[in-house]
């Protein structure tokens, strides 16, 4: 038996998948922690584990972190540097401050074999590194995610500065960056949905996992009795700001129309939803997309994961960060359409989901991605390489 301490945002996309990968090494009988800056839902934890936030330590950070928080809705509206400014310099370093004030603590009451850190949760590499204890890396989001950008020298050498800053803050003073292992970063996706023809040999592909608790409430008779096509939508946890103005679109393009549409967002976003619309705040994603023909999202990974995982078209709408990434590898695969945000009315909506709905090409494409998901090994091959590092 071995001990593994999760390292995560308070993103749930980031922190998602690692409940799969730990829902496998509790299964096999090792000890699995998460540690977080918010809470999570205490049914998504599974069974066996624990997550901790150190609210002691953070109490003084509540208001920073609300901001912080709030400030990931300015995304859509700021573009190139600005984005990755917003990412890095007042998001990622700011949660590796407030999560080193009581990390080391709690790494040294738990003790682990080794530590997993999010590629955003920088604290824990820092940590691990301090105290020299193994640590991997996970990935929730396609590799490669700034293209281009990190080519240009400035913005390389303006990053490693940032990190290099960072670990010297920690009592690092290695002039290397040590927040992403050497040894391991799982990447939940595919080497083939990624179109990496020679990743480095540090990236081991385990496709989407599953296995994390998802078994919330739904109306699942009113979906049973539903007729025709049915479309999942769905814009993530983040983005509150255009929430209501996206699914306004949604609705002038879908309502009335022959397709049932769940869409998972709280029921007050809009003053009302035609008959054709299940409305619901939280959705079983996973067991929902099941019984989905497509979904539309912005591009959150662990919706598109679900939807390739089941073998659905896609229409991604792009609105920043890694979204306008993974919406070129959609159309690259063939298995969806993107519109970016900014450019999206209701007619593009409309017309597009009946292209996905009619057109068997995005099905079939989707079939291929899918495959190569399964193939590469899920939670169970994520599991087993992290056992490998430490038995």
């Amino acid at each position: 038996m071995a001990k593994f301490l999760f390292v995560v945002p308070p993103f749930f996309g980031h922190i998602s998948p690692t409940l799969s990968v730990g829902a496998a090494l509790l299964n096999r009988g090792h000890k699995v922690v998460w540690v977080g800056l918010r809470d999570i839902p205490r049914g998504r934890v599974p069974a066996g584990g624990e997550f901790i936030v150190p609210r002691g330590a953070l109490e003084q950070y509540e208001a920073d972190l609300e901001w912080i928080l709030k400030r990931q809705d300015d995304g859509p509206s700021i573009g190139g540097a600005e984005v990755l400014k917003l990412a890095l310099e007042e998001t990622y370093i700011p949660f590796a401050r407030m999560m080193m004030k009581a990390l080391p603590g709690i790494v040294e009451d738990f003790a682990p074999d080794l530590i997993i850190n999010d590629c955003i949760s920088f604290a824990g590499a820092i940590c691990a590194y301090k105290m020299g204890i193994p640590y991997v890396t996970t990935t929730p989001v396609p590799p490669d995610v700034m293209g281009s950008a990190m080519d240009m020298p400035k913005i390389r050498e303006w990053q490693e500065g940032l990190i290099l800053g960072l670990q010297r803050e920690s009592g690092i003073s290695v002039d290397f960056p040590i927040i992403h292992s050497d040894r391991m970063n799982i990447v939940f996706t595919s080497r083939e949905f990624a179109g990496m023809a020679e990743p480095p040999d540090v990236m081991q592909f385990v496709g989407p996992v599953r296995g994390r608790p998802d078994d919330g409430p739904f109306d699942w008779d009113r979906l049973e009795r539903a007729e025709g096509p049915k479309v999942f939508v769905s814009l993530g946890t983040l983005l509150v700001d255009i929430r209501k103005a996206f699914f306004q679109k949604v609705v002038e393009a879908l309502g009335g129309e022959p397709i049932t549409v769940v869409a998972a967002t709280d029921v007050d976003t809009l003053p009302e939803w035609p008959d054709n619309f299940i409305v619901q705040g939280y959705v079983p994603q996973s067991r929902v997309m099941e019984k989905m023909d497509a979904v539309i999202c912005h591009g959150g990974f662990n919706t598109v994961n679900d939807a390739i995982l089941h073998a659905l078209p896609i229409l991604i709408t792009p609105i920043a960060y890694d979204h306008f990434h993974t919406a070129e590898l959609i159309e690259r695969a063939g298995c969806g359409r993107s519109i970016r945000y900014k450019r999206l009315r209701a007619s593009d909506i409309w017309l597009t989901v009946n292209q996905l709905l009619k057109n068997d090409t995005y099905r079939k494409a989707a079939v291929q991605m899918r495959d190569s998901f399964l193939r590469a090994g899920g939670s169970e091959k994520a599991a087993t390489s992290l056992e490998e590092v430490v038995i």
